[in-house]
């Protein structure tokens, strides 16, 4: 017979049933007639319920209602029981108890069964273990990291002055090119005035939920002084404000089998990369799929394919036209594919190599149709067309096509957005070979990139009256007021050596890097790579010299330095200088 104690309602039956047994023991009656009440005495029932109270299976209060039920019961039972109208036979007088014998074993077996019963249901139910958390917690697990950083920005005095801030142009624009009606410069860079010491700081906490034996769930926050997507670096001070915080990932990955998997949302980069082309930071929205596929015992191949929304045009946009001027599409997307290999060629050495296409898809701004801006309209036909988000150093040209005022055909307001004059279509290369000499880890990384849509005589020939020709990247003219030829190119290429182990995580690990960096103006998309180099953006080159070593078990210290200058145009020279603490948990 098998014995049940539950928590709450649910166990009152089970407690009868085992106030019964307890009576039984306790009393000693035989089960055919009942004695006069007799004070029950040590055994191995009252043993068993003092160790279920110490072991906290049942409270002392439950333990005392026990040996109270049972006995209640027991002389209640006495009371019912008819007097006996005939001797017994064995020669029992009245008054005499008769106890029937229950075998040690037997016994034993009752204790043993009810403890391993309550035992499991208890923790099943979780009510025998107060620090006992829902299984569903299990399933969770979190991490996230902090680092800390002093950062200075240090300018050429050789640099120069007059560099348009395009980025912010199209982010606070229109703005009116036209110097007498607009009455101010436009956005300009600083390029001149140092800029030291600044505590700025990078948080990110996640988590990951397996839902299942194929599906899994995350979620992450992070720090950032804003939106963009490359970045999480926070800037302290600004009165003390509190600093923000925004959703870096949240994305679903169905994995079906060990050799592939789906992941839809906000992702990390899925791809073999350096920071070439995509800042380290850089998350992606869209659908991505991943699979890797043995060859030999030491050869492996890999694959990654993923669509990826960029830009989305405005639903309502131009937000001040009628329903029949609304623009109809203009979404940009990038579509990627990578395959690569994976080459175990020494016990201790591996080589990856990937081969990638990243088409950007209708990045290319388009010239505005005539557009009337004197009649009171405050938007053209392609103003869409004007990138969500840009660093500098790709080439851009006006996009409004704007029409001379009548009344005033020699001095009108020309508010303008400007937009990308080229595609962006990117064949890139990465290599990336870890092997170690003794027992120091090293690794080395090279990649090349180009981007394939580059063809500088569109920038110059897609519209008549020199609408549509860049208004960047010339070369710096004899004179402060003049500019020289244009000067671009489709061209990225990176190479650096790592001593050391690339992650420290532990106490005494640590890292020398030292790598340098390539990037013609047009070669990649500037408003996707690496903000510490050369503050962001292409037309750059120049060194890094990284070196990183761990102080405690997740905690690291961390020294950079970035040097770097344009490729073409008029001088423009800036290091970076970050000294940071960082942990891992």
């Amino acid at each position: 017979m098998t014995f049940r104690i539950a928590s709450g309602n649910a166990r009152r039956p089970q407690k009868r049933a085992l106030c019964m047994i307890v009576g039984l023991l306790l009393c000693g009656h035989a089960l055919s007639a009942f004695a006069q009440d007799a004070a029950p005495s040590p055994n191995a029932t009252i043993n068993l319920i003092r160790l279920m109270v110490k072991k906290g299976l049942i409270s002392q209060s439950e333990a005392d209602g026990l040996l109270k039920q049972a006995n209640d019961e027991a002389a209640q039972a006495r009371s019912a029981a008819p007097p006996a109208a005939v001797p017994p036979s064995d020669g029992a007088q009245p008054g005499d108890v008769r106890a029937v014998y229950v075998p040690q074993n037997v016994r034993n077996e009752i204790r043993d069964q009810v403890k391993q019963e309550v035992i499991a249901q208890a923790k099943s139910e979780h009510w025998a273990e107060p620090n006992a958390l829902p299984d569903w917690l299990d399933r969770i697990s979190w991490y996230g990291d902090l680092h800390v950083r002093d950062e200075s920005w240090l300018y050429s005095r050789n640099n120069a002055t007059d560099f348009i801030d395009y980025a912010t142009l199209n982010r606070t624009g229109p703005y009116d090119i036209n110097s007498i009606t607009s009455g101010a410069l436009p956005p300009i860079l600083n390029s001149t005035q140092n800029r030291t010491n600044m505590l700025r700081l990078q948080a990110h906490i996640g988590m990951n939920v397996k839902l299942g034996d194929t599906i899994t769930a995350g979620v992450a926050l992070a720090s950032g002084d804003d939106d963009n997507p490359v970045s999480t670096t926070q800037t302290l001070g600004g009165g003390l404000v509190k600093k923000d915080i925004w959703l870096n990932l949240a994305y679903v990955k169905w994995q079906p089998s060990q050799y592939y998997s789906l992941t839809a949302g906000r992702m990390t980069d899925p791809f073999l990369v350096t920071d070439l082309i995509y800042a380290p930071e850089l998350n992606f929205d869209g659908i991505a799929g991943q699979g890797h596929l043995p060859i030999t015992d030491d050869l492996s191949s890999f694959a990654t394919v993923g669509a990826f929304p960029i830009q989305y045009v405005d639903n309502e946009a131009p937000t001040n036209s009628y329903s029949s001027d609304k623009n109809a599409g203009g979404d940009k997307w990038m579509t990627a594919a990578q395959f690569g290999l994976s080459w175990k060629f020494a016990d201790d050495a591996q080589w990856r190599v990937a081969l990638a296409y990243y088409y950007f898809n209708r990045m290319q701004g388009q010239l505005s149709s005539p557009c009337e801006l004197y009649t009171g309209i405050n938007y053209c036909s392609t103003d869409y067309e004007a990138p969500d988000y840009m660093q500098w150093g790709n080439t851009v040209f006006l996009l409004r096509d704007i029409v001379p005022n009548p009344s005033s055909p020699d001095n009108y307001a020309q508010p303008q957005f400007v937009g990308l004059a080229y595609n962006y279509h990117i064949a890139d290369l990465t290599n990336k070979v870890d092997f170690k000499i003794g027992e120091t880890p090293m690794e080395i990384q090279a990649e090349y990139e180009r981007n394939m849509a580059y063809h500088m005589r569109e920038a110059f020939d897609r519209y008549p009256d020199d609408l549509g020709i860049p208004v960047n990247n010339y070369q710096g003219g004899p004179t402060a007021d003049t500019t020289g030829p244009y000067k671009s190119g489709p061209v990225g290429w990176l190479v650096r050596g790592v001593v050391g182990n690339p992650h420290p995580s532990a106490l005494n690990e640590w890292n020398i890097a030292l790598g340098y960096k390539y990037l013609q103006p047009d070669a990649t998309l500037d408003g996707l790579t690496d903000q510490n180099f050369h503050l962001g953006g292409t037309n750059a080159k120049g060194f890094i010299l990284t070196a990183d070593y761990g102080i405690a078990p997740g905690t690291w210290l961390s020294a950079r330095y970035y040097g770097a200058k344009q490729v073409y145009g008029p001088p423009f020279t800036l290091d970076v200088v970050q000294f940071e603490i960082s942990t891992k948990f």
